[in-house]
């Protein structure tokens, strides 16, 4: 048991630090974007497979901006939702959107 204890404290060590990390990264705001540039955008690479990178208006309990969203655009629904790489997200909650090229 006193074999296995010590890996157990430096993986959790790990973990926590890397926590820590992603807890202390601050993001910044975007530029707003209107919805007719946000839908473009959505639309461009939907239509041709690019990946994008979206911010949301929400803020979380520290009133921080939570990491941008990336991936590949899916499909809508008829609620104003726009499907990213398995995530939905409201139209109206986008903040600021762009492409990523490769």
């Amino acid at each position: 048991m006193k074999k296995w204890s010590g890996f157990f404290l430096s993986d959790h060590s790990l973990k926590i630090n890397q926590d820590n990390r992603k807890r202390a990264t601050v993001y910044s705001k975007k530029t707003e974007m209107s919805e007719a540039e946000i839908s473009k955008i959505l639309l461009q690479s939907f239509s041709n497979h690019y990946p994008v990178s979206i911010q949301l208006k929400n803020l979380d309990e520290d009133c921080r901006f939570a990491e941008d969203i990336k991936g590949f655009v899916e499909g809508y629904s008829n609620e104003n939702m726009v499907t990213i790489s398995g995530t939905a997200v409201h139209l109206d909650d986008i903040n600021h959107i762009e492409l990523i090229k490769i």
